[in-house]
């Protein structure tokens, strides 16, 4: 696992980098091999307005994703170098297209911290290598909250990749409440790549609001939030043990016990 928390260290700088370039996204071109046939990484530094300044060239070293852990979350077919190229490229994906968007903490954090929180949660805590999971944690938000389409998704990550990022999708149609209880309907049946990343974005989405409330919430209503996760998280149990084992602490603190639960 120490090849992925290397790597999960460059795509966080890939994504700051990212943060501050103001060009449309554009596929990152086909990378060239350095020492010992490894890829080397080019991240574009474009500023609006300026022009575009030498890359930056980042040799990944070891281009493997480790060993697979005893969790089942691995992929030994896609421990390649085409693997790890392909979650950094999710990387800039997703912050291209979060480019504009902040969390509605009061400090305004840049949108992109939390996918790649989740992807952070996955491979650290969950000790998950199977990198359609990671890629699918990177992106699981660009359908629902930008103008990314499944279809874009499949063209630049493949149909695996396409149909986890479906499964996490909102259909952004219906009501807030008729999501909500869609979430816990569909916990218990979504594919075992899509409950992974369920849970870690439920585990990180929990931990930024135990830190810091979002702009213009109640305690009421962060209580209602916690229980509702609670709700999604039991239709996901036996997916992750640590990742569970975090949530259940979370909500042992800030959720209503079930028999003093009323309708919400």
């Amino acid at each position: 696992m120490t090849m992925i928390r290397s790597l999960l260290i460059v795509l966080i700088v890939n994504a700051v980098v990212s943060l501050i370039c103001a060009a449309p996204y554009k596929a990152l071109p086909k990378l060239e091999s350095g020492p010992k046939g490894l890829p080397l990484m080019y991240v574009p530094m474009v500023r609006k307005g300026k022009p575009e300044a030498p890359a930056v060239e980042v040799h990944v070293h070891e281009a493997r994703l480790g060993e697979a852990p005893d969790t089942g979350d691995s992929d030994s077919g896609m421990h390649s170098p085409d693997a790890i190229m392909n979650i950094v490229k999710a990387t800039d994906f997703a912050s291209h297209k979060h480019h504009f968007q902040r969390r509605k903490d009061p400090e305004g954090t840049p949108y992109i911290e939390h996918p790649v929180a989740v992807a952070h949660i996955l491979t650290h805590l969950g000790k998950v290598s199977n990198p359609v999971v990671i890629i699918s944690a990177l992106l699981h938000d660009t359908v629902e909250d930008t103008d990314t389409t499944f279809e874009e998704i499949e063209r630049e990550f493949g149909p695996r990749v396409r149909s986890v990022v479906e499964e996490l999708t909102d259909n952004k149609h219906m009501t807030r409440d008729e999501r909500k209880r869609c979430q816990i309907l569909h916990a218990p049946h979504s594919s075992h790549e899509a409950k992974l990343v369920k849970l870690a974005d439920k585990l990180h989405n929990l931990r930024d609001i135990e830190r810091s409330l979002p702009v213009n919430w109640t305690e009421e209503r962060k209580t209602q939030y916690f229980n509702w996760a609670r709700d999604v998280v039991q239709g996901l149990r036996g997916t992750n043990a640590p990742i569970e084992a975090e949530l259940d602490a979370l909500f042992a603190k800030y959720c209503t016990p079930r028999e003093g639960r009323e309708n919400e």
